[in-house]
This record gives structure tokens, sequence and C-alpha cells, in this order.
């Protein structure tokens, strides 16, 4: 049969292919022209409003960053006694220096981004630094840094409104030669004489800060001036300590009133995207720098997807037109033979679709669940937060946990923290920082009790992840709320204890309303602490009013902290060891008289003698008069 005999014999096939054809070239034309153009408009405003929201999330990063550090050292250089006597006195001894010294290392400890802080006194020519020895201003290994404080008073009335000023120094120290790129902050105010005789500048490291933001967007610049135009970090490390070029990027900043904006103009001679925030209150501009090829690039990108798309829809519609077409025209019987001649589905190896399916689901909920959490903490949470998360008790705790190694792999160890703890705790976590997680705990009561559970629970915790793990963790607990709107605020005061436990030592347990009395158990030798609990505990257990409370009122220590102490140190929990000296006692004494079970439980500071015999039993195995007589019987034969 040839082909014209087919055509003519088959009109209605021919035209059902013909208008498959023209309809889906020119619907998949004129839907990928319009897909095109509107993604195209889209990927280009994204691209834009990614670059914003990169530069808004950059300028946050370094904002905070730089009023912290600015809030801090203000309050050192203003409020701190020793920088005073630093800053005023012309006489010093050795241990005003050292005491002087001890109190800037300490400043300088909280901070990462600070590389260094100098004291300068002129009247004594004098530099104390965080680094080295105390020296003379000519001799200071750190000649630039003198240099400013120098220009610092020589242009006081330009350089007082200057809050950062960039500067590369380069110094030897222990015969080593370092250059270091610093964003220094210089306080100092002239004094009664209109003269500035002392001051301290802070050295921030330029390239730790920097490494904030320069991973955010690789395609584009992100440049920091401070409030006389020189740039103070350059991600692209090229214009450190130089003047933004008066050109045009500058004056559209220089000139616009508004805190925050963008606008098109040429950088180093190519059409950029620009868009900048002004810090005002502490005299930085943070400026992004997006080139219009990057974004040109990306729409280019997503044309030729959509072309190949295009060509790809094209085929696949030919495809399906000659399928559908065939199974039209192709007997009821074929199309049964065709279905029973396909070769059977193949097992797939390793996990099934349903398996799947259920593990896609549970880590879905899962997420769901810690992003719930992460909002609460954050002080957010949805209308159906407390029916996602189960919340069906009163009270709410919250707990952080930090490896207190902090060069492992932060993400991935706490990952599996929040793991063995759902796993052995059933309490929920989540990851609310590089380097912490978070855990809520909800109840219908936080006694004393209570939280003497917890904390056997999270010391449990500890024991697991130091065997699994091989990892020291450090836990701050916060304080009990009452509503999922005050989980934020119990949050917060965990974070602050985990990270005062993290600096009295390792595998701590803190309790945030017992941190400043842990502040003075942390300097007390810890066997000590517990030896003395022993003596106090043998001088008092046979009071019917001794309480452990007192235990920890005569320490002058926190009643959490004294438990976790003497577990840690004799093995046992201090409530079992008073209940064990109690019946050990009352064994003795029914030995060694004849009294009644009430009268020694009386005598060994019971004054329920109901609860006694219960205690007894439940210690001894066996009632107090069943003890006394099958001693004696014992005592009887080893006589015979």
């Amino acid at each position: 049969m040839n082909l014209k005999k087919i055509l003519t014999n088959n009109k209605l096939l021919v035209r059902l292919i013909a208008s498959y054809l023209i309809t889906s070239i020119l619907l998949t034309g004129v839907l990928m022209g319009a897909l095109s153009s509107f993604i195209s408009t889209r990927t280009e405003l994204k691209t834009t409003e990614t670059a914003q929201n990169i530069m808004r999330q950059s300028y946050n990063t370094y904002y905070y960053a730089l009023t912290d550090i600015y809030g801090d050292y203000y309050q050192l250089w203003s409020k701190d006694i020793q920088m005073k006597k630093a800053l005023e006195q012309t006489e010093f001894s050795s241990l005003d220096l050292q005491v002087i010294a001890n109190s800037l290392d300490n400043a300088t400890f909280r901070d990462d981004f600070i590389d260094s802080v100098y004291i300068i006194n002129k009247e004594a020519d004098l530099v104390i630094s965080n680094n080295t020895e105390p020296s003379s201003l000519s001799a200071f290994y750190d000649q630039s840094g003198v240099d400013l404080f120098t220009d610092f008073e020589k242009y006081y009335e330009t350089y007082k409104d200057i809050v950062f000023f960039p500067r590369t120094a380069t110094y030897n120290i222990n015969n080593v030669n370092n250059k270091k790129n610093y964003i220094s902050i210089v306080y100092a105010s002239k004094n009664k004489e209109n003269k500035l005789t002392s001051g301290i500048i802070v050295n921030i490291d330029q390239d730790k800060l920097s490494s904030l933001v320069n991973d955010a967007n690789e395609n584009s610049t992100m440049v920091v001036i401070n409030s006389s135009g020189k740039i103070i970090s350059d991600s692209k490390g090229i214009g450190f300590g130089k003047p933004l070029p008066q050109g045009e990027i500058y004056n559209n900043i220089a000139n616009n009133m508004e805190d925050e904006d963008s606008f098109v103009g040429n950088y180093l001679g190519e059409k950029s995207f620009i868009t900048f925030k002004k810090a005002s209150n502490i005299g930085f501009v943070f400026i992004s720098i997006t080139p219009y090829s990057y974004i040109s690039e990306e729409v280019a990108k997503v044309n030729r997807v959509i072309a190949l798309f295009f060509v790809i829809s094209l085929l696949i519609s030919l495809l399906v037109n000659v399928f559908s077409i065939k199974k039209i025209y192709s007997p009821l019987n074929n199309l049964i033979k065709d279905m029973k001649d396909n070769p059977s589905i193949e097992k797939t190896d390793g996990m099934n679709e349903y398996a799947f399916l259920e593990e896609a689901y549970d880590d879905l909920v899962l997420k769901n669940k810690q992003s719930h959490i992460a909002r609460i903490f954050n002080g957010h949470h949805s209308d159906n937060t407390v029916e996602v998360l189960g919340f069906t008790k009163d009270k709410f705790l919250s707990f952080a946990v930090m490896p207190d190694d902090t060069s492992l792999k932060i993400p991935t160890v706490l990952q599996e923290l929040i793991r063995i703890v759902e796993v052995n705790t059933q309490w929920l976590g989540a990851i609310v920082s590089s380097e912490s997680m978070g855990c809520i705990i909800n109840q219908d009561d936080l006694d004393d009790g209570e939280m003497d559970s917890i904390m056997e629970q999270l010391v449990n915790i500890q024991e697991i992840v130091l065997h699994e793990l091989d990892i020291a963790i450090s836990i701050g607990v916060g304080t009990v709320v009452n509503s999922i709107d005050s989980i934020r605020y119990s949050h917060r005061y965990a974070t602050i204890a985990v990270q005062y436990a993290q600096s009295i030592g390792e595998s701590q347990v803190i309790f945030y309303n017992e941190i400043e009395n842990s502040k003075v158990a942390a300097s007390v030798n810890k066997d000590t602490i517990a030896d003395n609990m022993v003596d106090y505990v043998m001088a008092n257990y046979s009071r019917q009013d001794f309480s452990v409370d007192e235990i920890a009122e005569e320490l002058d220590l926190s009643l959490g902290y004294i438990r976790q102490i003497f577990r840690s140190e004799k093995d046992i929990t201090l409530n079992d060891f008073i209940i064990n000296t109690r019946i050990d006692k009352a064994k003795q004494l029914l030995l060694a008289t004849e009294d009644t079970a009430k009268d020694i439980s009386e005598a060994v500071g019971y004054y329920d003698n109901r609860y006694f015999y219960t205690i007894f039993k439940k210690k001894v195995g066996m009632t107090t008069e069943e003890y006394r007589k099958s001693q004696k019987e014992v005592a009887a034969d080893e006589n015979q």
C-alpha cells in the first residue's frame, strides 16, 4: 500500500495529525514567548530583590556586630573604674598595671572580632595593650595606632564625629612580622584644659568582620564606608582604607535623604545595580553593587532553559499526538495485547515508594515542628502552633545546649543532639543558632521535684551524648513561664545560662536563676563541696525539719548546683544519700536498742512513721520487726 493510498483512505487521520501539529506549534510557541517575557521580567526583578535582601542581611550583620562592639567599649571607656585609672593617673605600680591588663583582657575576651585594644596615656607616656607588656608611646609596637591617636588630637573637631577609622598596621611581635587591616574606634575626649591626654583605641579585625558577608553573594561587591567616605570593608579586598571615588555612586548616596534606597549607576566603568543602607546613628553606609552583566546573564540563562523547554515540549507534544492518534485508531484487542505484552515492573532496589513517602512525610512533620519551635524562640507563632507541637500543659520551660568543643562541625552535631534529646525524653528541639540548639518542656507542674527530675534527665543526656558522640556539652535552663508567648524569654535566659556554663568548665548544667550562686560555686573545689555536704547531712539528718534547701543556704550555693556536684563526686543523688543515712542509723538502733519502730523513725528524722515503714521495707527488703528478728537470730547462731 503506497503513501497516496494511505493518505486517501485515512483523511481523518491525516487531518488529526496536521491539526495536532499546527495547534501544538502555535500554542506552544505563543505560550513560550509569553512565558519567556514574563519570567525574564520576574528574573530581573527577583535578582535585584535578592541583591537588596542580601544587602539588608549583610547590613544587619555588620550593624549588630559594630553597634555591640561600640556600645560595649563605650561603657568600658566611660564607666569602668580601672579604665578611668588607666586614663587619668600619671603613675602606676606593677599591681596597677596588672589589674588594668586583667580588666582589658576580660573585656577583649568576649568578642572574636576584636584583635587588640590600646589604652594610651600621654601624660604618663604609657600604652597598655592586651597583646603586649605596657610600654612608652615611642616604643609601642603599633606606631600607626599611636599616629592615629596623634591625628585624632590634631584634627579633633573633624575626627570626633567619625566612629570607624580604617588603617593597615604593620608591626613585629615576638620576632614575627604582622600586617593587619584594622577598623579602629577611638574613645577620647578633651579634658577641662581642652587637651586630649588619653584615650582607648579598639582594633576590629577587618578580615574577620568581612568574612561574615564575603560569601553572601559572590556576584556582588559589598562595600562599607565610614562617615568621611573612606572604605572600612570591601568584600573584594581591593579598596580597604581608600576613599570611595567622588563619582556618581558617592554623589547619589550623599545627596539622598533616604536611609535605604537603590539606583542604577556605573561602578568601575560597568553599569550596575546599586543598593545602600545608612547607619547614621553609628556612622557608616553599607553598599551592595551588582553588575548588570550578571543580571543579564541570569535572564539569558532563563531564556536558554525556556528555549530548550520549548523544543522538548514540542517533541513531547509530537510524541503524545502520535501516541494518542495511534491509540484512537488501533483495534481494542491490539491495545489489550500490547498491555499484556508489556514487561513486568522490576523491583526497586533499596527503599520502596511507600517507605520513601512515609519517611518523607515524617521528615516533613519533624521539620515543620522544628520550624514552629524556632519561630516561638524568636517571639512568633502561628494559630496552629499549639496543635502542631501538641502542647496541652500549663507550664513551659526552655533549655539550650551547646557543644563545648567549638571546632566541631556544629550543624551536624546539633542535629544529632536534637535526635538524642527527642529519642530519650520526647522533648521537642530545634537549631536556633550556628552554635546551639534549644528545647521546650511542657508540663502541668514544674515544682522542685519536677525540676530535680529534669536535672537528672539533662545530666543523663550529657552522659548519652558523651557515650555516643564522644562530645562534651553544656546545658543552660531558662525560667518557667505560663504561656507560649513567654517561651522566648525562657529561651533567652537559657541561652545566657549555657553561655555562662561554658565559661566555667565542660559538661555543666546551669539554671538561669542560679547563675549568681554558681559564679561563687565555680571557684570552689567540687570534692570539698561534696565532703562538706556529707558532714552537714551526718550532723543534721536526725532533725525532722531537716531539708536539702538548708544545705544550699549553708554553703551559699544554688540547690541545683549542689545536687549536680554531689551526684558527680559521690555517684549518688543527694536525696538517696540522706535516705540511706537515715536507714543505716535506723538499722543500728533496731539492733542496739529495744525502742519501737515509731520511736526510731522519729530519732532518724522522720515525722511520718508510716512513710518510714514504707521506705525501710523498700530499701532493706523486710519490715523493721523482721529485720530486728533476723539479725538477732544471726547473732545467736554466731555465738553458738
